[in-house]
C-alpha cells in the first residue's frame, strides 16, 4: 500500500475495495461509554479544518488480518471499537450508503443483525433507536430481534449519545460530514505474516505488540513530510508515487538512525529526567519511552509547546499551527541541539544537576534561554550556574539560607554548636556538587553517570573512624561494652567523662537507661569532634557500604579501591577522599580529625571557587 494514513471514507472505499471488514468471533462485543463517544465528537469538532488536504485528525491505529477461510475478508484484530463507532456515526449522519454490505459482526448474530439494520436503513432504523426513554422499552419493541444484550446496549447508548451532543452544538452536521469523511484518518496496519491471527491478537491486547505514540507520530511524519515535500504531485502518475515512496523511505531512515541514538542507555537515562510531561489520560496510547526512547525526543518537543500543567496528546504532532515539514525540522534541530548539551562537558553535568535536584526544573525554559539571540554559549553556561547556585543556596535575604549561611555551615566543625551535616537534608546535593565541580574541571576525568546526579541506591556514610549510622548500635553486638570502649579510645575522647562504667556495671543497667545514656553520649561526641562533619561524609552504594560494617578506614580504603578495579561505581569524591587524592597527610591509612577539616576546608573553597564567592570567604 502506498499510504500508511486513510480518511474514513477511504478506508470503506478505496482501501477495501471488494472486500468485507469482519469482527471475528474471538473480539469482545462493543463497549464504548458515553464519555469515550462524546470526548471524540469534541475532539473531532474542535479540530481546525483548513484547506490542505494533508491536515487532519488521526484515530489512530486499526490492525487488519486477511480471513485465511474467507476470500476478500479482513479480521478487525486491533481497534474494532473505533471502527465500530465511526461506522455507527456515519449511519447516524446518513452516510450509511457508503457502509453497505462493507461490515460484518460476528461476535453474535443479533449484534451483526442491529448493525446490518443501521446500514440498510439507517434513517428508519435510527428512529426506532431515538423514540424509546430506555433500552429496556427498545428491547421490548423489538422481543424478535433477540436485542437485549451488552454490546447491542452500547451502540443503543452510542446513537443516543450522538442525538444529545448535537442538539446540544450550535455547527452545522454537514460540516460533522466534512470533517469526518476527509480530514479524520486512520493508520492502517495490515498484517501479511507467519503469525496465527489469535496469537497476534493476544499479543496486541497482552501489550506484547504495542502500537506506541512514536508510532503513530512516525506515521503522521512519514506520510505528510514527504507530500509536503512534493510541490505538485499526481495520485496517478507512476513516477510521482515512486518519488513520494523514495521520500518516505529517507525519513523512515532518518527517524530509525534517531531512535538508535535514543536507545543508549546513557541517553535515555539522561534526558529522561528532563521530561515533566505526563499522557493526557484521555488518550488511549501512551508515549513509553522503554518501548522506543524517541519519545523522549517528543515529549520534550511537547513541552516546548504546552502551557505549564498541560500533558502530552498526539493531537499536538498534527497541529495546524505548523505544517508537518515544519515539525519534523523543529524535532531535527531539537535532537541536535540535545545532542551539543550531552557532550559539552559543563553544560552536560550542569543540566544533569539541575534536572535531579531542581523540583521546577523546567526544559521548556533552558531551551527557549538557548534558543535566545542573547544568548551564547558561555552565557547559557553562566546562567546554568547561576540556577544550580539559586537552587543550593535559597534565597539571600534568609538568616537560614544564602551562600555565606551555607560556606558558614560547612566551615562549622569546631564550634560548641556544630553543623549536624549528616542529619542535614541538603548534604546529599551538596555531595553531588562537589562530584560535578570535580568533574567539569578535569577534562580527563569521566563524564558523570546520569543516574548519579543524586543518590542513586546510595547510603551516607561517616569515614572516620568507626561508623555506625548510631553509637547506639554498638550497644547491638554481641561484645557491646568492649566496641563502646574501643570506639571512644580510638577517637581519643575521654572516657571518664563519657563512659565511665565497668563492665559489671554497664550490665546492671537496664534498657532504658542504657539508651538514654548512648543518646546523650552521641551529643557529645558530636559537639567534642568533627565527627558529622561534611569533610567525614560521603555517597557510597549500598553494595559497599553495607558491606563495611563497623570497618576502621583502612579497611574501608581497601574496599573502594578493591571495587574500582573490579569496575564498581565510586563516586569521584569518594574515590579523592579514600585515595587522599587531595590531601598533604602522609599516613595513607589512617583518617584523622585534621584529615576532616582539610576536606570540609576543600569543600567549601572548591564550591566559593566554583560560584565566585571567594570575597564570602574573605570577609569571614
Amino acid at each position: 500500500m502506498a499510504n500508511l494514513l486513510y480518511t474514513t471514507k477511504e478506508v470503506f472505499n478505496t482501501y477495501l475495495k471488494a472486500r468485507t471488514f469482519k469482527v471475528p468471533e474471538y473480539q469482545r462485543g462493543y463497549k464504548w461509554s458515553d464519555k469515550q463517544i462524546a470526548q471524540l465528537l469534541n475532539d473531532i469538532a474542535e479540530f481546525e479544518q483548513v484547506t490542505d488536504d494533508e491536515t487532519f485528525y488521526c484515530l489512530q491505529n486499526i490492525t487488519l488480518y486477511p480471513s485465511s477461510t474467507q476470500e476478500n475478508v479482513l479480521h478487525i484484530v486491533d481497534g474494532q471499537q473505533r471502527l465500530t463507532t465511526i461506522l455507527l456515526l456515519y449511519c447516524y449522519l446518513g452516510m450509511e450508503e457508503i457502509l453497505a454490505g462493507k461490515f460484518h459482526y460476528a461476535v453474535r448474530k443479533s449484534s451483526n443483525r442491529f448493525i446490518t439494520m443501521l446500514q440498510q436503513d439507517g434513517p428508519t432504523f435510527i428512529s426506532t433507536i431515538l423514540k424509546p426513554d430506555s433500552f429496556d422499552t427498545f428491547c421490548t419493541q423489538r422481543q424478535e430481534e433477540d436485542f437485549d444484550h451488552q454490546d447491542i446496549f452500547y451502540m443503543y447508548q452510542a446513537i443516543k449519545t450522538f442525538e444529545h451532543w448535537f442538539s446540544n452544538r450550535t455547527g452545522s452536521i454537514e460540516e460533522m460530514r466534512e470533517k469526518l469523511l476527509y480530514h479524520v484518518k486512520f493508520i492502517v496496519n495490515e498484517i501479511h505474516s507467519d503469525i496465527k491471527e489469535q496469537e497476534l491478537f493476544m499479543n496486541l491486547n497482552t501489550g506484547k505488540v504495542p502500537l506506541d505514540g512514536a508510532d503513530l507520530v512516525r506515521a503522521v511524519i512519514i506520510t505528510r513530510v514527504a507530500r509536503e515535500e512534493m510541490q505538485q504531485f499526481s495520485a496517478s502518475s507512476v513516477k510521482d508515487l515512486i518519488r513520494l515512496n523514495e521520500k518516505r523511505t529517507r525519513i523512515g531512515w532518518e527517524l530509525d538512525q534517531l531512535n538508535q541514538w535514543w536507545a543508549g542507555e546513557d541517553v535515555k537515562q539522561y534526558y529522561g529526567a528532563f521530561c515533566r510531561l505526563g499522557t493526557d489520560p484521555g488518550e488511549t496510547i501512551a508515549f513509553d519511552n522503554e518501548i522506543n526512547p524517541i519519545n523522549i525526543l517528543y515529549k520534550l518537543w511537547a513541552e516546548t509547546r504546552v502551557e505549564t500543567g498541560q500533558q502530552i496528546k498526539l493531537r499536538l504532532f498534527e497541529n495546524t499551527d505548523i505544517t508537518s515539514g515544519e515539525l519534523y525540522a523543529d524535532l531535527i534541530f531539537l535532537n541536535r541541539t540535545l545532542q551539543d548539551w550531552i557532550s559539552d562537558r559543563q553544560i552536560y553535568h550542569f543540566l544533569g544537576y539541575l534536572a535531579n535536584n531542581k523540583r521546577s526544573f523546567s526544559f521548556k525554559h533552558y531551551y527557549q534561554m538557548w534558543l535566545s539571540s542573547d544568548t551564547t554559549r558561555n552565557l547559557f553556561i553562566q546562567e546554568l550556574k547561576e540556577d544550580i547556585r539559586s537552587n543550593l543556596f535559597g534565597s539571600e535575604k534568609s538568616e537560614n539560607s544564602g551562600a555565606g549561611y551555607y560556606l558558614g555551615c560547612i566551615k562549622n566543625y569546631q564550634d560548641e554548636n556544630k553543623t549536624n551535616w549528616y542529619e542535614h537534608p541538603k548534604v546529599e546535593e551538596f555531595l553531588v556538587l562537589v562530584d560535578v565541580i570535580d568533574i567539569t574541571q578535569d577534562s580527563r576525568a569521566h563524564f558523570l553517570s546520569p543516574a548519579h546526579f543524586k543518590k542513586n541506591k546510595e547510603d551516607k556514610e561517616h569515614i572516620y573512624p568507626c561508623t555506625p549510622k548510631s553509637i547506639r548500635e554498638l550497644e547491638h553486638l554481641e561484645n557491646g561494652f568492649e566496641a563502646i570502649y574501643a570506639y571512644l579510645e580510638k577517637i581519643m575522647l575521654p572516657l571518664d567523662e563519657l563512659f565511665p562504667f565497668t563492665k559489671k556495671e554497664w550490665e546492671k543497667k537496664g534498657i532504658e537507661d542504657r539508651v538514654a545514656h548512648l543518646k546523650t553520649m552521641e551529643g557529645k561526641i558530636h559537639q567534642l569532634t568533627p565527627i558529622n562533619s561534611i569533610g567525614n561524609l560521603v555517597l557510597l552504594h549500598y553494595s559497599i557500604n553495607r558491606g563495611f560494617g563497623n570497618d576502621y578506614y583502612i579497611d574501608k580504603r581497601a574496599s573502594v579501591i578493591r571495587n574500582v578495579q573490579e569496575n564498581e561505581y565510586v563516586r569521584q569524591h569518594t574515590l579523592n577522599v579514600f585515595v587522599k587524592g587531595r590531601s598533604t597527610s602522609k599516613n595513607l591509612n589512617d583518617w584523622s580529625f585534621s584529615d576532616i577539616c582539610d576536606n570540609a576546608d576543600y569543600i567549601e573553597q572548591s564550591i566559593a571557587t566554583f560560584f565566585n564567592l571567594e570575597q564570602i570567604i574573605d570577609e569571614s
